[in-house]
């Protein structure tokens, strides 16, 4: 579940413009997910604001993906979970060695869903043993973070695990070949709402999960609840949630990191109207990106934006 800009044939070091016909890609994750519709508004920004570049989108399997594609890659840029970020830091599974990228800046918040329907039996994490639950495909947030979950809850081995995209677990789910889906992403999340309005859903409480979590995974997590009614009649629960981050390469140009955050916060009401959780953005959160440095152009934009 992740977002990724990238750009490609243009240097920015001078302080010009992108040559015309430059590409930026815009790769927003996996279609019905909720960077899909993020990372479309993104490249509709970017478009009006670089119009000298041909700006298109592309999917991208996740999280993972994507933080591979921004570390390896200068000019490339991707929205990832902080856990995972921190993971390609340090070289820690997923990632058999480093592949530590840059902050851009922290941007908002996933939160961890476990959904069932609402006739299901599953009432805690402890019920799920012995049943079908879709982790997200591999590349995904969703995964690691439902891998962890599993995990700490000693239920690691003890669940069937399928790795489903996201439209294909829903499915999968509505359809009952599937007993629980795992999804990471912020709120609402369009195709739960849609589904939650043609049948009951109910979202499993995570929240017990995080002092584990936190001891096993590192500071990443944070307590957080799941309004009431964010998903038709689902009741208020309480999850995980973790930061999303922007992240590049340190070698990606300063003036193209400086320019693009420029976009980004000079139009967040366009982005806010098409996605609600871009009203997080904020530039005194946004350096909050620890243990990824932020990278030297993130630190000059936010140096300006504070005087």
């Amino acid at each position: 579940m992740s977002l990724v800009l990238a750009t490609a044939g243009c240097s920015l070091l001078d302080g010009s413009r992108p040559a015309a016909g430059t590409p930026v890609v815009v790769a927003t994750g996996e279609t019905q997910g909720f960077f899909f519709a993020y990372g479309r508004e993104l490249a509709a920004v970017l478009a009006a604001g670089l119009p000298e570049a041909r700006v298109s989108t592309v999917t991208t399997s996740g999280t993972v993906d994507n933080l591979r594609r921004a570390a390896g890659t200068p000019g490339t840029f991707g929205l990832a979970a902080l856990d995972a970020a921190a993971a390609a830091q340090h070289g820690q599974e997923p990632f058999a060695l480093p592949e530590p990228p840059r902050a851009v800046g922290r941007l908002f918040d996933d939160y961890v869903h476990l959904v069932v329907t609402g006739e299901s039996p599953v009432r805690r994490i402890a019920d799920l043993a012995g049943r079908r639950v879709s982790v997200g495909p591999a590349g995904s947030g969703s995964a690691l973070v439902a891998g962890r979950v599993l995990e700490v809850s000693g239920l690691r081995g003890r669940v069937t695990e399928e790795r489903l995209g996201f439209s294909e677990a829903l499915t999968a789910l509505d359809q009952g070949r599937l007993d629980a889906l795992f999804w990471q992403g912020g709120l609402p999340t369009g195709s739960i709402v849609r589904l939650a309005g043609r049948r009951p859903l109910r979202l499993v409480p995570l929240g017990e999960l995080l002092g584990p979590m936190r001891v096993r995974y590192g500071p990443y997590y944070r307590a957080a609840s799941i309004p009431r009614g964010v998903y038709s009649n689902a009741v208020l629960v309480d999850t995980i949630a973790v930061p999303d981050l922007l992240v590049t390469s340190a070698a990606t140009d300063p003036v193209l990191v400086h320019e693009v955050l420029e976009l980004i916060f000079d139009d967040r009401q366009r982005l806010e109207r098409a996605v609600p959780t871009a009203a997080q953005l904020d530039p005194r959160a946004a350096i909050a990106t620890s243990p990824l440095p932020l990278h030297e152009g993130a630190l000059r934009y936010y140096r300006e934006v504070k005087r």
